[in-house]
C-alpha cells in the first residue's frame, strides 16, 4: 500500500506516514501528504482481522478547509454507494462515492 505513493511520487510535495501498524492480513495505516499545489490529504485505513474495513480520506485546501471528504462509516444508509460516500464543502447531505480505496483516491486527485 505504501508504495503507491512511491509510483506516484510526482503527486506530491511531501508524504509521511503518521502510523502504520500490520499483523498477518490487518492494518492500520495513517499518512499524511502535501500536494505539488500545496492542498494535504489525510488518510485513515483500517483493515480488521475480521475483514472488516474502515477509511477515510480528507483532501483540504491549504488553509485547512475541507475540499473533499470520502469515508465509509454506516450514517447514511440511503446513499446507493452505501456505506461509501463523500462529502463536499457547505453540503448537509453527502454523495454517493466510487473512492472506496487509496487507488481510486489517487485517481481521482491527479
Amino acid at each position: 500500500m505504501l508504495s503507491l505513493f512511491e509510483q506516484n511520487e510526482d503527486l506530491f510535495a511531501s508524504w509521511f506516514v503518521l502510523r502504520y501498524e500490520r499483523e498477518g492480513d490487518s492494518y492500520l495505516m495513517q499518512i499524511g501528504a502535501v500536494l505539488h499545489d500545496g492542498s494535504r490529504l489525510e488518510l485513515r485505513d483500517y483493515l480488521f482481522v475480521d475483514g472488516r474495513r474502515k477509511y477515510a480520506y480528507q483532501w483540504m485546501e491549504p488553509d485547512g478547509s475541507l475540499r473533499q471528504r470520502w469515508d465509509n462509516a454506516p450514517h447514511w444508509p440511503e446513499i446507493v454507494t452505501k456505506p461509501h460516500h463523500t462529502h463536499l464543502p457547505n453540503q448537509e447531505i453527502p454523495e454517493a462515492s466510487t473512492v472506496t480505496n487509496l487507488e481510486d483516491l489517487l485517481a481521482y486527485v491527479c
